[in-house]
């Protein structure tokens, strides 16, 4: 390279740099005017819709009200073994066993105060296994007091208990009283016949005005009723049964009709029988 050439490098070095720095600069202000900034919206902010809340509060009563029906009280020994959904097996299904029925209603709610094995609580709330109450004739009496529930003092096998027991017929059903009372005369070595929902519908019916507990003094004044069909329970000593004839009375007059003229022959004494004639002796004859 000449002598010349370089100088004339060096004297349009300073220049261009200045024109490129130009160029750049006027380039970027361009673009920037050509595309304007792109600002990002805001979220908007504003209350929850009113029926957004009302679904949440709606599903949560839901869950709460099926937890508490279907729950069992979260007993570990209550189980439902028939499936609520889904196909079911085919031919006939019969009806749920009461047994199982009152032990599952029993759990829910009884066996707080009368325990799961029946011994109830001393001196507080009355035993079921072997109770007279529970196993007695007078069933009129046992549907009365789960229907109204009981108060006060009360000597069960021979022992006091001072406590209250709620009223269940507001509750349960007939089929359902029917139920839990099947169970406990029939669990813990009970054995009494079973209780019907027309037994509970009878006494529900006669005592419906009643808005009151019981107390045993009252519940001992009712009369009582087998309606289990089982034997009448013992009248007290000294009162009469029904129908049975006062002691040094006659008896009443037979209201029999009188036996027909032949049957009356037949207990008469037969004729005597007719001794044979006496032979008649042969004339005597002429020497």
């Amino acid at each position: 390279m000449s002598s010349t050439h370089e100088d004339q490098v060096e004297e349009a070095g300073p220049e261009s740099d200045e024109q490129f720095q130009k160029t750049g600069s006027e380039q970027s202000s361009s673009a920037g005017r050509s595309e304007p900034a792109q600002e990002v919206p805001e979220p908007e902010q504003g209350p929850i819709p009113i029926w957004l809340i009302g679904v949440i509060g709606l599903g949560i009563f839901w869950a709460g009200a099926y937890l508490f029906s279907f729950s069992g009280g979260f007993k570990a020994d209550v189980f439902d073994f028939e499936p609520k959904y889904g196909a079911e097996g085919g031919g006939a299904k019969g009806a749920p066993d009461p047994k199982v029925v009152g032990k599952a209603l029993f759990s829910s709610n009884c066996v707080t105060c009368h325990q799961a094995t029946g011994l109830g609580v001393p001196g507080q709330y009355p035993p079921l296994a072997g109770s007279e109450v529970e196993l007695g004739d007078a069933t009129n009496h046992l549907i009365a007091i789960v229907l109204k529930g009981l108060q006060g003092p009360v000597v069960v096998e021979g022992k006091p208990f001072n406590n209250a027991m709620q009223a269940w017929e507001a509750q349960y059903t007939d089929s359902q009283l029917a139920a839990i009372l099947t169970y406990v005369r029939s669990d813990w070595g009970n054995s009494a016949p079973p209780i019907s929902a027309d037994m509970v519908k009878q006494i529900r019916a006669e005592f419906k005005d009643r808005k009151e507990q019981w107390t045993w003094p009252e519940i001992e004044k009712m009369p009582p009723k087998n309606l289990t069909g089982g034997a009448p329970p013992a009248a007290p000593a000294g009162q009469q049964k029904p129908g049975t004839p006062a002691s040094g009375s006659q008896p009443p007059a037979s209201n029999s009709q009188p036996q027909p003229a032949a049957a009356n022959a037949q207990t008469t004494q037969p004729p005597p029988q007719s001794q044979p004639p006496a032979p008649t002796p042969a004339p005597a004859t002429a020497p």
